[in-house]
């Protein structure tokens, strides 16, 4: 497994969380695959970015640069390319977020909506699974497939130092968004990375190679990654059973749960 020198220290018995959909269990269990989003496609535009300061080191760089330069209009610009090899970093990196902690109600919302018809509501904010774990296991479920594993660290962007390594911009977040409590699992393309920096403003006629899928799916077994599976406390009676004989028909080992959030398994106190 690849080492990010930067990553965050982390007692490797810290429970980690995967929130996501019924049919998405169903896939990882059937299938035996781990999927990774591409990182360009994320929601947050900040994917990939870099603090403030960075940009300023640069401005003083490339500016020194130039007052030792002929003026060359045909030149490339380092502004333009700088950005477009950031841009091309997230081009070329595929991710699986999960969530370190207790169980957290906000992700519920935030990362679930299956249909749950026995509640009337066919959006179902907040129903759906989630996959529970602790660190060392789900470090030692992916340890062949060549991934980085890092709890990301929230900060300012617009205040504080430079990074200081090529993967901060993956295993670094803004402060608002802390409440993720993300880790991270990082796949990073090196070579399509390279192969996306070949035709920059400086070598314009070369192609561009194929994108990448927007997913990747890897071989792993979800069964030995986690600890058990989580439903959510807003999850009906017929969502819960639906989820209980879904996952028991591929594979009755494992231990499925109604979340200790929900007013079923432990009723509100008045």
């Amino acid at each position: 497994m690849p080492s990010y020198k930067n990553r965050i220290p982390m007692d490797p018995n810290t429970p980690v969380w995967r929130y996501t959909s019924l049919d998405a269990v169903i896939a990882m269990l059937r299938d035996r695959t781990l999927r990774l989003t591409r990182v360009d496609t994320f929601r947050d535009p900040f994917e990939g970015s870099v603090p403030k300061q960075m940009y300023d080191d640069q401005v003083a760089l490339f500016s020194s640069v130039y007052n030792v330069m002929d003026e060359d209009i045909s030149a490339p610009d380092p502004w333009t390319v700088t950005t477009l090899r950031r841009l091309a970093m997230t081009r070329s990196a595929h991710a699986s977020c999960w969530s370190y902690g207790d169980e957290s109600e906000a992700l519920w919302r935030l990362y679930c909506a299956d249909s749950d018809e026995g509640q009337g509501d066919s959006r179902g904010i907040g129903v759906g699974l989630a996959l529970r774990s602790h660190l060392a296991k789900l470090e030692a479920s992916v340890a062949h497939l060549d991934l980085y594993v890092s709890p990301v660290a929230y900060r300012f962007y617009h205040i504080g130092p430079a990074f200081t390594d090529e993967l901060d911009a993956f295993m670094h977040k803004r402060q608002g968004f802390e409440c993720e409590r993300e880790v991270r699992l990082l796949k990073f393309d090196v070579a399509h990375y390279h192969a996306l920096n070949s035709p920059l403003p400086e070598n314009p006629e070369r192609p561009l190679p194929p994108e990448l899928p927007a997913h990747r799916f890897l071989d792993w077994s979800l069964v030995t990654a986690i600890d058990g599976i989580t439903i959510s406390p807003y999850a009906s009676e017929d969502y819960e059973q639906k989820a209980r004989q879904a996952t028991a028909g591929i594979d009755p080992s494992i231990t499925v749960e109604l979340s200790v959030l929900s007013d079923r398994l432990y009723k509100p106190n008045f």
